[in-house]
Order: structure tokens, then sequence, then C-alpha cells
């Protein structure tokens, strides 16, 4: 079984300490893709201090990649000889936009270096509105042209974390599919980071995936949530958009330590949410949410 996920923050706890890997944010499958987030916010820094963070974290990934032997994956043949040979594959990824201009130098050596999914947007900055916002002024112009140059660098834009109006925004201006990486259903938890019926909607009729949040606030009203409330978002998933939709974008290491019940960081969270997938759905029904739609994206997208 190939396990793939869209989302994790474990690049940005790195430290002298602690490598990329660790008990609870891998898994035992033969063939394993994790896409690697850089988290760089706004949070009132600059757009110089956050290129520069952004750059930091590129030079952790290339370090960690290399010193656990992990494939880097930027290209559809390296995705094809990972899924036929197995091994952990890493995909380069950034959430917050990192203070990234459409022109800029970074943008471009990132995309050269790997860098194949860009979330423009965590928190409010000066590519647009973030999913929180009570004024929602969709993507500034800057960002309509990140959108653009993401398209023709070939870089997949993720709408994980934009407001409405800039989520739409995005589908207006670039052609190319779109994902979701970490984010859940809004009819099944009226959370302002899950997606709409109609954003889900377009999102897979234009050829993209929609990677499932663990994070217990996107699950259930109040974040009290155990694993029955991620298989309600599967349920709502798969009846409405089927299986060739749904992924795993579990979030690791960006949900402060909290998980729906009964998981926790004792041991391997992919293999006990694949489990957990087995004991309800058919087993071909959980190959394609636990990889192989994931891959499927890919190998039509890098």
């Amino acid at each position: 079984m190939i396990i793939a996920d869209l989302h994790c923050d474990s690049l940005t706890k790195v430290s002298a300490e602690r490598g990329l890997l660790n008990k609870y944010n891998t898994s035992g499958a033969d063939c394993r893709l994790q896409l690697f987030a850089a988290f760089v916010p706004h949070r009132g820094r600059s757009a110089e201090e956050r290129r520069r963070e952004l750059m930091r974290y590129a030079n952790v990934y290339f370090y960690e990649t290399d010193r656990l032997s992990l494939a880097r994956i930027t290209d559809s043949r390296e995705l094809c000889e990972l899924t036929d040979l197995g091994g952990m594959g890493a995909i380069f990824s950034v959430e917050g936009g990192g203070g990234l201009l459409s022109e800029s130098d970074e943008l471009f050596t990132l995309s050269r270096a790997g860098l194949r999914v860009l979330g423009p947007i965590w928190d409010t900055n000066e590519l647009g509105s973030c999913c929180y916002d009570k004024d929602d002024t969709g993507l500034t112009d800057e960002g309509k042209r990140l959108v653009r140059r993401c398209s023709e660098l070939g870089i997949t834009v993720d709408l994980s974390h934009m407001s409405d109006r800039a989520f739409y925004d995005s589908f207006d201006i670039s052609p190319m599919p779109h994902i979701a990486t970490h984010s859940n259903f809004r009819d099944v938890c009226g959370h302002p980071r899950n997606l709409t019926l109609d954003m889900a909607r377009a999102i897979v009729g234009r050829g993209g995936v929609i990677g499932l949040n663990i994070y217990p606030e996107y699950l259930k009203p109040g974040g009290d949530a155990t694993l029955d409330d991620l298989l309600r978002h599967i349920d709502y998933g798969l009846e409405r958009l089927g299986d060739g939709a749904l992924a795993l974008g579990l979030d690791i290491d960006g949900t402060d330590g909290r998980y729906p019940a009964p998981l926790d960081e004792s041991e391997s969270i992919h293999d006990r949410v694949v489990n957990e997938l087995l004991r309800r759905y058919p087993d071909a029904t959980v190959r394609r949410i636990a990889g192989e739609c994931a891959t499927d994206f890919f190998l039509e997208n890098l």
C-alpha cells in the first residue's frame, strides 16, 4: 500500500536535538510520500525577513532529506520510480507565501530546486485574505500575479487557509488543477478553514484532490473530536465526490500536539489512521484515500 500525506509541519520542528522523521510522523508502509511544508506566517514580519526564513527551511529540507536518504521528488519520473521500488519520498512545499513575490529570485530558485506546492496564504499577507478575515478582499494584484507565475513554473497552488473570495480568485486566474492539502468539509464541521461543497466540487472538477486534516477543531465543533469524526468527513466526501478525490493531509506537527482520540504521538499516526479506515471501508477505497489519489495527481501534474 502507498501512504501519501499532502501536508505536515515537521520541517519547522527540526532542531539540533530533533530530526525530520520520528516514530509518529512516518509509516511502516512499503511506499511513502510526504509533503514537507515550510511554514512562514506573516505575523508582522517584513517580506524580506520571511524570505530569509523560507530559504533557511529550504536548506534544512535539503540537509535532512540527504541525511535520511529520502528521495526528493520533483517530477513524474522520480515518482514512478518511488512507487515501483518503494521507500520514502519527499516533496517540498510552502505554507504561507513566505513573502514570495511573483518575479522574485527566490520563487524561481525554489522552483528549480524542487518546490512543487505553494499555499500563498496562511494568515493575511500581501498576497490576499485568509479564511478568518471578516473583510474578505480576496487575492491582491500581487497575489494574482503569483498564482499566474506558479502555473508557469509548474507549481501547484494549495488553497488551504485562503478566504472564500481568494479561493475563487485563484480558480479564475489559473487554468491549472489546484489542491487543498489539509482541509475538511464545512457542512460536517462549520469551521471557516473547511471547504464548502461548492469549493470541494470546484477542486475535483479541475482535477485536484483534497487532503483530510485531523486537527480536532476542523473535525468537530468545539474540537472534542475522535477518529469517528474523521470518518464522518470521509463519508461525506465519498458520497458527494467519490473515492477519486480524497487523500490524507493530516497536518502532523501542525496541531499543537492535539489529535482526535485515540491518536497521540506514541506511534505512527498514519498507520493507525489507515488501520481505522480498513475497518470501515473496502480495501480499494482505503488504497485510494491512503495514497493513490495523491500519487495519481502528482503523476499527472509534476
